[in-house]
């Protein structure tokens, strides 16, 4: 069963105004019609119901542009989403009632905590808010606290926490509300190991198993995808560019393995050599104290000793080791084409 589903989605976004009040601006649309920012272009996509969904893509793809219009807080220009058949837009104070977001970072968007309010406070003003039935209000909020390890905070004002504690707080909500869907963009940004882990284990074993919710997680963190997500989609430049699940992604780039060397005396000769090799899709030369060069190609078997003299010609090799490619490595491939010349990066 089709629980979200995007229907031909584009969003143009209006270039920034320049100079006083956007004076500039409003002499340049006075001479024509300018360019358009593009956010989303012609996106379809369907999640299932109790579906742990990964929207993956760099900075600036389009996932929190689409989570917003999830939300009804961008207009899309054309297309729409429907959440359970209801256009997310028309039907928002509906949706609302069924659907949790949590947006990157500690950020409050919909300014719902109250700063001088404790832990279980917040979790009782955000359960009268979602309308929480008072028989199960007290459950629901100790099963929060339980398990978002805020015992020893239940007592603590909101504005006290740390980023990661604050964090632990805003995805509390979704255990208290329990609502049919939650949308998480970024919900790990800048958090260190042990609250990720806390996170990661609430959103698998408590959202999604526990309580069947279906979750759309927007995010560049490939680890976190291959470990947590059902299926991804890849979004980049506003334009779905595979749906599948984790594995099988991973399985489109077979044809790739990875060459990692420790080196020295690397320059640009050896770049200059290595752009001569036909199978080599990319050349990345990490700087450090010994630098590494990885190197992405297709043909092992046909070209592996050629592009080992090659390096061995024109630099010192301290270690190499050959690799499959990671799911970072395919998001990579994904993004950039397989028909891309060699590149360093410094």
């Amino acid at each position: 069963m089709t629980v979200i589903e995007a229907v031909n989605l584009s969003k143009y976004y209006e270039p920034p105004r320049e100079g006083i009040f956007g004076w500039r601006q409003i002499l340049k649309e006075i001479r024509g019609p300018q360019q358009t920012l593009l956010a989303l272009k012609n996106v379809d996509l369907k999640i299932n119901k109790g579906e742990l969904f990964g929207l993956l893509g760099p900075n600036g793809a389009g996932k929190t542009t689409f989570c917003k219009i999830m939300n009804a807080l961008v207009i899309p220009t054309e297309g729409q989403i429907l959440i359970n058949d209801m256009d997310s837009i028309k039907y928002h104070r509906l949706i609302a009632a069924q659907m949790v977001t949590i947006f990157s970072g500690d950020i409050d968007i919909w300014n719902i905590f109250t700063r001088r309010l404790t832990v279980e406070k917040n979790f009782e003003f955000m359960a009268k808010l979602w309308l929480v039935p008072d028989s199960e209000l007290r459950d629901r909020i100790n099963y929060a606290i339980d398990v978002m390890k805020l015992e020893d905070k239940r007592d603590d004002w909101y504005q006290k926490l740390s980023a990661g504690l604050k964090q632990r707080v805003y995805l509390g909500l979704a255990l208290v509300v329990q609502p049919s869907i939650v949308v998480l963009d970024e919900p790990t940004i800048h958090l260190d190991v042990p609250s990720k882990r806390v996170i990661h284990n609430v959103i698998k074993d408590e959202l999604v198993r526990n309580l069947g919710c279906t979750v759309l997680l927007a995010t560049h963190n490939m680890e976190e995808a291959e470990k947590l997500c059902d299926r991804v989609a890849i979004l980049n430049r506003g334009e779905i560019r595979v749906v599948d699940n984790p594995e099988n992604i991973k399985g489109f780039s077979k044809v790739l393995d990875v060459l990692e060397v420790k080196l020295a005396g690397a320059d640009s000769v050896l770049f200059e050599k290595l752009d001569k090799i036909p199978c080599i899709k990319k050349a990345q030369l990490i700087r450090g104290p010994t630098p590494l060069l990885r190197l992405y190609f297709n043909e092992k078997e046909k070209y592996i000793t050629e592009i080992i003299d090659c390096i061995a010609k024109n630099a010192t090799i301290i270690d190499l080791r050959l690799k499959e490619p990671t799911f970072e490595d395919v998001f990579v491939s994904v993004l950039e084409g397989d028909n891309h010349g060699s590149s360093s990066e410094h």
